[in-house]
């Protein structure tokens, strides 16, 4: 699977930016995205969160909101925002197809909201039992205030599943991360 990742073409908007530039701006991201992907999969500090069961019959999943967080449905998607507003975790119903391209297009989806938008290679990781693709990344929106944003894509045929972290940039990752750790380990699919 590692070799598939590696291969994956860049959205068009990154190919066309100079290679040099592009390694200095990952180099100064690294330390917040890398962070925030191998923590949002790795259940680093997850099980402090009190959290209760959330079950979406439309999409098929179900999962563990964080006490407090606001969660809202439109049919198969689920929206858990924090209690400041600075988070929202987005779940549903994601692209159709092998994982390394789904991965892609959701990634461009989500991405597609900002400018400026500066990415790490995608990581793959397990989600539950699922084999998942995981992209991060830093984009201003359109107010000019910069977001921390994951496209996690879960593996499930036919139609994968797909989740996205949004945050402010600047927020305190020992905040955000264990409520966000929590959603994303506890999602499990309802229909098989």
């Amino acid at each position: 699977m590692t070799t598939l990742i590696s291969k994956l073409p860049l959205p068009s908007r990154l190919r066309s930016r100079p290679v040099t530039a592009l390694i200095g701006v990952v180099a100064l991201l690294l330390a917040l995205t890398c962070g925030v992907i191998a923590w949002a999969i790795s259940g680093t500090g997850s099980a402090a969160v009190d959290t209760h069961e959330v079950v979406n019959v439309a999409g098929q999943y179900r999962f563990a909101a964080p006490t407090g967080w606001a969660t809202t449905q439109q049919g198969r998607t689920t929206t858990v925002t924090s209690p400041d507003q600075t988070t929202v975790i987005t779940l549903g119903a994601g692209r159709v197809g092998p994982l390394p391209i789904a991965g892609t297009l959701f990634f461009e989806q989500v991405a597609g909201n900002y400018h400026d938008v500066q990415v790490l290679p995608p990581e793959a990781k397990q989600v539950g039992a699922s084999p998942a693709l995981v992209y991060g990344g830093v984009g201003s929106n359109a107010k000019n205030t910069q977001i921390r944003f994951l496209a996690i894509t879960v593996q499930h045929d036919p139609t994968n599943y797909g989740i996205a972290v949004f945050t402010a940039a600047d927020s305190d990752p020992n905040i955000v991360l264990p409520p966000v750790n929590r959603v994303v380990e506890s999602f499990q699919m309802t229909r098989s």
